[in-house]
């Protein structure tokens, strides 16, 4: 039995001992991971656009046989936006 505990005993000082290292080993492993992930993103990322550059997605467009006949209705196709461009004024 008392060989036991002090068997227990230098398992867990040797868990101790070497805890601040295993967790350095796992945080850097975590780290290089984070940072890959965050390097494949920034790289796929493709919104970055200079100040005051517009982009405005339209879908494909359907290419129509000459030979078909069909009436479209325009009426309904979109609607009118009205809007006001506001510009800053700095007071300094």
């Amino acid at each position: 039995m008392l060989k036991f505990f002090i068997i227990s005993i230098l398992i867990l000082y040797v868990l101790y001992a070497f805890s601040g290292k295993i967790m350095k080993f796992l945080a850097k492993i975590l780290l290089r991971k984070v940072q890959k992930q965050a390097q494949k993103q920034y790289e796929t990322q493709n919104d970055i656009r200079p100040e005051g550059e517009i982009r405005v997605d339209m879908p494909p467009s359907k290419s129509i046989d000459s030979n078909q006949e069909k009436k479209y209705n325009f009426d309904n196709i979109g609607e009118y936006v009205k809007f006001e461009e506001i510009k800053s004024v700095n007071n300094n």
